[in-house]
């Protein structure tokens, strides 16, 4: 299992992601803060760094994920796994409506609980760069 978080790796996490966060889609271009690879599967739980394992997220979907895999899914109660971005598509998974991300699916539903996704700000946010035309899906 490679340790080494090579500037080559990050650089193919950003692109293949299109320098937008996996889980919320926010662009690079305008956080305040560098998107940052996440171990989708945390190397505490024998995660690997590696493509594979490698999500690119934002500092907000980043911290609020921080080691976890998956919560209780609000509406069954059942452990559910995170949305894996390099196993589902994020649009089989949510939809856009009003600057809110809704969920679809169980692993949509806690990414979007832990995550915290539509938070007020973040909601806010989202609308902004909805009308200047700068987030899209």
């Amino acid at each position: 299992m490679s340790e080494e978080l090579t500037r080559e790796l990050r650089q193919l996490v950003s692109e293949r992601a299109h320098g937008r966060c996996e889980y919320c889609l926010l662009p690079q271009q305008i956080a305040l803060h560098k998107h940052e690879p996440d171990h989708i599967i945390p190397r505490q739980h024998d995660g690997e760094t590696s493509p594979e394992n490698l999500a690119l997220a934002c500092m907000r979907c980043n911290r609020h994920k921080g080691p976890n895999v998956g919560s209780f899914d609000p509406e069954t109660g059942v452990l559910t796994p995170f949305l894996n971005p390099r196993t589902h598509q994020w649009t089989d998974h949510f939809y856009l409506e009003n600057g809110r991300i809704l969920p679809l699916t169980p692993e949509a539903r806690v990414t979007v609980k832990i995550l915290r996704l539509n938070d007020e700000t973040r909601v806010a946010e989202r609308l902004a760069l909805i009308k200047a035309k700068i987030y899209n899906i």
